[in-house]
């Protein structure tokens, strides 16, 4: 709690009074108790007055006014929420200009959780980033890289904001009498823009919301997360602008706050439509550093204790405190629960995902060429010609920003190579490059015979893809056979799931999934070659399968090895 320390020195009235009593002595004793308790009434007038301020000033006065940090303190907050606490600094310091300093510096949080990542020594004594997720991303990602971070330390809670649908009047209206929510999105009643997860906290806290509507669904998450990529945009506030703009109903996905401090910069009709099924919220934590000292703990603590009582003013910055209470809201309206900061755990997890669902693939497609693809899978196709159809699909189904290369494997097709690269690398977004790998897709019948030589093809196209690793690209082999390995020279399975835990790197991984057709796959070893690389493994029992299965294997690249 805040003290609070009167401006009007205790007693100076009543002295006043004592000296003009001296000075009309002849009066009687029953006036000077009269002048007494005037004096008595108008210093209590005057604190009332001091305390809840002058008729026609602000409503919201300083909670406190020269009460000093017991330290200084550098502060490094997200945009978000730096306005606020400068202002409630202000207020409690007051006039004085002998406290320690505190300096609050404006940063963006994923760019000082990308510093933290890197193992830059922190430049503050306190950050307050606009989620518990970004110290939990900062710490997981520079272990994965084998950084020593920042030892950070988060201590609670200041302010929260939750994440909305913002949209016009007509569509939230139909919105709310239909219960929308996250789960709902796959509707596709409407369009949603999202704002980059990898910058907007309230994004990733969508995110998480998302998985848990869908109750925890790999699946059904990778589905919605595909048709929310569609829609992604750098910014909230160009969330709220195309959802502004649109001509269909839209919503944007994005914070509370965002959309009121939109509405306050521009003529834009949207309105907050809380989910119906999970409402998500951001929550803004204190944090410190490990070797914080005595006196900076101190400091937080009164910091903490200052913001924690001006919620009337952390509202005035679109920010609910850190239980989610809006300052000023009607009795009887429901706060928003704010999200507990072990969230921010969860939120940085469902943010890899997302990350891995949406990356860019980096692709081999390593496919079957021997004989027994020319076996008949229908009254009129064989196993080679539905796997054709089948190519021509994915690589349809693939972003344009992907990368893909076409490799075939039968037995000894180049001397003792039983690989050969048919197309190599180059991005779909080229018409020329997509086009050769359709054509090639479709030409492969003209490659089927000779035996299966798969164990090394598999390690040669791993090897390959580790040699010549792309950071943030999904960097994988979409294995596809019908058989099983018939290379007696070459590996066997133990020796090639141990060459390829020699070349496993958490930090730059190379999956393999493999997609087995028909009956007669050796699925047992796909599944150890696939569980040896962190894949998955997928089986087409059925010939009309096939091109269900390597679209299902293609989309789900980012939820393995755990799609369900």
């Amino acid at each position: 709690m805040v003290r609070v320390q009167p401006s009007t020195p205790p007693g100076a009235a009543p002295t006043r009074a004592a000296v003009r009593a001296a000075q009309q002595k002849k009066r009687s004793l029953i006036l000077v108790g009269v002048i007494l308790l005037l004096v008595v009434a108008l210093v209590a007038v005057l604190g009332v007055i001091f305390v809840r301020g002058f008729p026609g000033a602000s409503a919201q006065q300083p909670t406190s006014g020269g009460e000093c940090l017991p330290a200084s303190l550098r502060i490094t907050a997200d945009p978000a929420v730096a306005k606020a606490l400068e202002s409630i600094v202000a207020d409690l310091t007051g006039p004085r200009s002998d406290c320690p300093e505190v300096s609050i510096r404006a940063e963006d949080s994923a760019v000082t959780a990308a510093a933290i990542t890197e193992g830059t020594a922190p430049d503050f004594d306190v950050w307050v980033p606009d989620s518990a997720m970004w110290p939990a991303r900062a710490t997981g990602m520079a272990e994965l890289r084998e950084v020593h971070p920042a030892d950070l330390v988060v201590i609670g809670t200041v302010a929260s904001t939750p994440v909305v649908f913002a949209t016009t009047e007509d569509t939230a209206t139909a919105l709310e009498s239909e219960g929308a929510g996250f789960a709902s999105l796959a509707g596709g009643t409407v369009s949603a823009v999202l704002p980059d997860p990898a910058a907007v906290a309230g994004s990733s806290a969508a995110l998480l919301a998302l998985q848990t509507a869908v109750g925890g669904d790999a699946r059904v998450f990778t589905a919605l997360a595909l048709g929310l990529e569609r829609g992604v945009v750098a910014t909230a506030a160009d969330a709220l602008a195309a959802a502004s703009a649109a001509t269909t109903p839209t919503i944007a996905v994005t914070t509370e706050q965002a959309l009121l401090a939109y509405g306050t910069a521009a003529d834009a009709p949207l309105v907050p439509v809380f989910p119906a099924d999970v409402t998500p919220a951001v929550s803004m934590p204190l944090v410190t550093l490990g070797d914080a000292t005595v006196d900076t703990l101190e400091a937080v603590d009164v910091l903490s204790e200052a913001v924690a009582g001006a919620s009337e003013r952390l509202a005035e910055y679109g920010l609910r405190d850190a239980a989610g209470n809006a300052a000023g809201a009607a009795d009887g309206d429901a706060a928003v629960v704010a999200a507990d900061p072990a969230d921010g755990a969860n939120q940085a997890e469902a943010l890899r995902t997302w990350q891995m669902l949406t990356a860019p693939s980096r692709m081999i497609a390593l496919n079957d060429v021997s004989g027994s693809m020319n076996q008949p899978a229908t009254a009129d196709m064989r196993r080679i010609d539905l796997f054709e159809q089948a190519a021509v699909r994915a690589i349809n189904s693939l972003s344009d920003d992907s990368s893909i290369a076409n490799w075939v494997f039968s037995s000894r097709r180049i001397g003792g190579q039983d690989w050969q690269e048919i197309v190599p690398f180059g991005e779909l977004g080229d018409p020329a490059h997509k086009q050769r790998m359709i054509d090639s897709a479709n030409g492969l019948d003209s490659l089927v015979g000779g035996g299966t030589g798969l164990y090394d093809s598999v390690l040669a196209a791993v090897t390959y893809l580790r040699e010549t690793y792309v950071a943030g690209q999904v960097n994988l082999v979409l294995l596809n056979t019908d058989g099983f390995n018939e290379d007696d020279e070459g590996l066997d399975l133990p020796g090639l799931l141990a060459e390829l835990e020699k070349l496993r790197d958490p930090a730059k991984p190379v999956a393999v999934i493999a997609i087995g057709y028909g009956p007669d796959t050796d699925q047992a070893a796909l599944e150890q070659i696939a569980a040896a690389t962190d894949g998955a493994a997928y089986q087409a029992l059925k010939p009309t399968d096939i091109g269900t299965v390597l679209i299902d294997a293609v989309t789900q690249r980012g939820c393995r090895p755990n799609c369900g």
